[in-house]
């Protein structure tokens, strides 16, 4: 039926714009971010437009610290409501899985990950946090996205590059620069607008 075939052909257009944005100069979110800055343990992908997504299998191996870390880290600067990261921190022995989705921009955190902690004589058990920071605007996006290990002692915090032991392993960072993506997302913009438009006289034209 018509319907049927409006459907087919809005998901065929699709799989064109798709194709389209891969053929052009289309310029990859992985190259934005250099493939030379990410940690060798690190992937860089984009499983969809305007969207990056680095899987990283980290070891660690320190006296007090010897463990190996997954994690996933899932950029979408162009997000109509401002650029956000999602990440995903996975460790096997304990069955860990830890989701963190939808930080934007000016934030700057840690969040404990339940259940994962470092063990220091004298000092007990330091948690591994997820340090995040996203600040700035598209045309200057400052991300810092990584694992670090804190504890709060009487008056205040101690991170791993103030404990012996820990500081030359944390804090470790997936992400860590400043980047542009304004023109990425103008791209982007244009696109949907284009899909948008194009959508619309389609189904004009069905009835």
């Amino acid at each position: 039926s018509g319907m049927d075939d409006s459907i087919k052909n809005t998901l065929k257009r699709n799989a064109m714009l798709l194709d389209t944005l891969h053929d052009r100069n289309y310029t990859s979110l992985c190259e934005r971010i250099g493939p030379d800055e990410i940690p060798e343990e690190c992937t860089c992908s984009e499983p969809l437009p305007y969207s990056l997504v680095l899987e990283c299998l980290k070891p660690f191996n320190s006296t007090f610290f010897n463990d190996t870390i997954g994690m996933k880290v899932v950029v979408n600067p162009c997000d109509p409501d401002g650029a956000s990261v999602s990440i995903d921190v996975t460790e096997q022995n304990h069955n860990i899985d830890y989701p963190l989705s939808g930080i934007r921009a000016d934030e700057e955190e840690d969040y404990p990950i339940p259940g994962l902690a470092a063990i220091v004589p004298g000092i007990g058990h330091v948690g591994i946090d997820v340090a995040v920071l996203v600040s700035g605007n598209l045309d200057s996006l400052t991300l810092k996205v990584g694992l670090n290990a804190c504890v709060s002692l009487a008056t205040k915090t101690v991170c791993a590059s103030n404990i012996p032991g820990l500081d030359y392993i944390f804090p470790w960072y997936v992400l860590s620069g400043t980047y542009q993506f304004g023109d990425v997302c103008e791209e982007a913009r244009i696109e949907m607008l284009q899909a948008l438009q194009q959508q619309t006289s389609d189904s004009f034209a069905l009835q």
